[in-house]
């Protein structure tokens, strides 16, 4: 018996040091292994906002939401980023699969903030009171993904607006249960009739909001993101499907009426720019748009499925 239980102690003995040299010599997998355990039975469950702020609900073909919060391809990745900024949540917590390896990659690759990358398209398709001013992306543990929204616009400023926006669709009698062009017509006149281009707008004055709709709507005064911003909240009004496409140097709306996708710059329809022709950028196709102006207007046509 004592013979027996010494040559167990030997064996246990040598296993113990297998393991061990096991261990030293793949330092990286043993970790990774031991990773995947902890993660496994310590990840927290997602908690999802049961509230949505200004959400939209249109369909588009650039973007779409998800339901899914457990990504495994960079796709994945990309719709929760939009379904978190679509519904107006200030911040949302998820974990990457743990077969998605390449899952922080992915998301450095969304959120590295070039001018033509998916984090500063998706600013576009959702309302101007979901676009952020920061996005910012916490990655914990290598799995444990929070993104947190700093909004563009503060609800003072959003309640300010929308009184001015209630009050013009009442005073001008713009339908907003069955929208005609005709309604799309009188929101695209009340603004370029009443707003300036504001020619003297410094973006180091942290003050100053002619970059928003505010700016458009009640300085009147706006630059070109502002004249958009405002005909997109009242585009939003008349349930209308619409998006933002930027260029180099503007930025304008996309509509969606008759079936088709169709351009209007409520910037250059603006007789103070565009002198006494505030049709030419009204309704029109992509070919016509770029007909009438190839320098400001020529946006990556790759970044926006809906328009190819």
């Amino acid at each position: 018996m004592k013979r027996t239980r010494t040559l167990f102690g030997i064996l246990m003995l040598l296993i113990s040091c297998m393991l061990l040299y096991y261990v030293i010599t793949n330092q990286d997998k043993t970790t990774t292994f031991i990773t995947k355990i902890i993660n496994k039975y310590t990840k927290k469950r997602i908690v999802v906002p049961k509230e949505s702020y200004n959400h939209r609900t249109y369909l588009f073909s650039t973007v779409s939401e998800t339901d899914n919060f457990d990504p495994k391809n960079i796709n994945d990745l990309k719709k929760i980023y939009y379904t978190v900024l679509n519904n107006g949540w200030d911040s949302f917590t998820f974990y990457c699969n743990e077969e998605y390896i390449n899952c922080v990659d992915d998301i450095k690759t969304i959120t590295n903030g070039n001018k033509d990358d998916f984090i500063n398209i998706i600013n576009n398709y959702v309302s101007p009171y979901n676009s952020y001013r920061k996005y910012n992306t916490t990655v914990v543990n290598d799995n444990e993904i929070t993104l947190s929204v700093e909004k563009l616009y503060s609800n003072e400023e959003i309640a300010n607006i929308e009184t001015i926006i209630n009050n013009v669709i009442s005073k001008n009698k713009i339908n907003i249960n069955n929208a005609t062009s005709l309604d799309i017509e009188k929101a695209h006149d009340y603004i370029i009739n009443t707003v300036s281009y504001d020619e003297d707008y410094n973006k180091n004055d942290k003050t100053a909001i002619s970059n928003k709709a505010n700016g458009a709507l009640i300085n009147k005064k706006a630059l070109c993101s502002g004249y958009t911003d405002a005909f997109a909240l009242f585009l939003d009004k008349l349930n209308i499907p619409n998006f933002k496409v930027a260029s180099d140097e503007h930025v304008w709306n996309v509509v969606y009426f008759n079936k088709k996708w169709l351009h209007i710059d409520v910037t250059w329809d603006d007789d103070e720019v565009n002198k006494n022709n505030n049709r030419n950028f009204y309704m029109i196709s992509t070919k016509d748009l770029l007909t009438k102006d190839k320098k400001e207007h020529n946006y990556n046509k790759n970044l926006y499925l809906e328009l190819k």
